[in-house]
């Protein structure tokens, strides 16, 4: 038994890592949007085609705590940090498009509130990051877009959250040691039988 030391040791390693990564990317504070790169929508009144709209969801954060918010454009501020108590159901989602050019207010429906986009940002065009966190428990999630003119300017691209791609990938790299591990033990008792 003493031998096989280093098996078991791997073999928990790799278990406690899959785990590990398996409940960070079930139970933590998330951010989701379902397109990577919408179109901004410059006809009168609003669009119909499903492009140019853009579903935006959040959940997973504790009710004992508050939330906090931050939107940029480009890195540019658009709104908050504002932190709210969270009464609603989790998860919570909601569905937007975006006007290619803004007047004097930006939408209520963009961020749920009015605000003057005098002197700020001459539209909603460029890359947006969307961060949601609670300070007291640390966890924190976000979500970034692209907002182009053209539908044709949007690229198909997925990038998963690192470091939980990371734990689960040293769980299974873990899982293949083990595996090589024992493989190799099973061979060298098979040689010594016929020897």
């Amino acid at each position: 038994m003493k031998k096989h030391w280093l098996r078991g040791l791997l073999l928990g390693a790799s278990m406690a890592l899959l785990l590990a990564g398996g409940v960070v990317l079930g139970a933590s504070l998330y951010v989701t949007v379902d397109k990577t790169c919408v179109p901004c929508w410059s006809g009168p009144g609003g669009p119909t085609d499903e492009a140019y709209f853009l579903e935006w969801s959040y959940g997973g954060w504790d009710p004992a705590y508050d939330l906090c918010e931050r939107v940029t454009i480009d890195g540019a501020l658009l709104f908050g940090p504002q932190c709210w108590t969270e009464s609603g159901e989790d998860p919570v989602s909601f569905t937007e498009f975006f006007l290619c050019e803004w007047g004097d207010v930006i939408p209520d429906a963009v961020l749920r509130s009015k605000v003057s986009a005098a002197n700020m940002l001459p539209g909603p065009l460029g890359q947006w990051n969307w961060r949601v966190w609670q300070v007291e428990t640390g966890q924190s999630g976000q979500a970034s877009w692209l907002v182009v003119k053209d539908i044709s300017e949007c690229e198909v691209e997925f990038v998963p959250e690192p470091g939980s791609i990371l734990l689960l990938g040293s769980g299974l790299a873990g899982l293949a040691g083990y595996a090589t591990l024992r493989l190799r033990s099973g061979q060298a008792l098979r040689w010594r039988g016929r020897e």
